[in-house]
């Protein structure tokens, strides 16, 4: 082999060598993979999300009573309302008559608004006193005859019972005494007193045996 090829493969021989070696000593980067740490936020968010979802049905269930209390508010402004302007409405009629005769007549018709109204307690505290029947003219058995009716709504059976046969005591000749009776047996009846309401009805019948209360009597008779 000539000289000048010899040392020209020398040369490339040599080059091919260090780029082997080189390339075996180059570090191997592709391959390499990262391990992951143990610090994982997982469990800690978790726990606030279940934190804050009992908070949310807390503050649902604050929510729900305070409307609640919003609308028994409500209720308790509207019976205000209605009770103030059945006690400051007055007609120019009771104006007149209230300066010519006693107040107990002005009462009673403010008294029977409220009655009317459905507002039972308020009416009897404008009858105060017209259970004694008064002096025993119509205004006074007018009052307690009202006072009856609004104790016997209110299921005041004690008071009804009471002021019933009171009534027809005094006033037996009214158009009212059968059906305050009547009243009276029915509050029995609601006291569990069927044999005393019996009487009652019994008495209804024998003493007004034409009024209506009658034959409201005979009928409760027969069951």
């Amino acid at each position: 082999m000539p000289l000048s090829n010899y040392r020209h493969f020398c040369l490339v021989l040599i080059t091919i060598l260090t780029t082997s070696a080189c390339s075996s000593t180059m570090p191997a980067t592709s391959g390499t993979t990262i391990t992951p740490t143990s610090d994982d936020p997982a469990p800690e968010i978790t726990q606030t999300a279940n934190q804050l979802s009992q908070i949310q049905a807390q503050l649902t269930s604050l929510q729900t009573q305070i409307n609640g209390l919003q609308n028994q508010i409500n209720d308790v402004r509207q019976q205000q309302a209605t009770l103030s302007r059945y006690m400051n409405v007055r007609t120019p009629s009771s104006k007149v008559n209230s300066a010519k005769t006693p107040a107990t007549s002005d009462n009673i018709s403010e008294a029977r608004r409220l009655y009317n109204a459905g507002l039972y307690a308020q009416s009897i505290r404008l009858l105060k006193n017209a259970d004694s029947g008064g002096n025993g003219n119509t205004l006074a058995r007018e009052r307690m005859w009202l006072l009856l009716q609004n104790h016997a709504r209110l299921n005041n059976c004690e008071s009804a019972i009471n002021i019933g046969k009171r009534f027809v005591n005094l006033f037996p000749q009214s158009s009212q005494s059968p059906n305050a009776l009547y009243l009276v047996a029915q509050c029995q009846a609601h006291l569990q007193q069927q044999d005393i309401a019996r009487t009652t009805y019994q008495r209804i019948i024998s003493s007004y045996p034409n009024s209506s209360a009658a034959n409201k009597a005979r009928h409760q008779l027969k069951k």
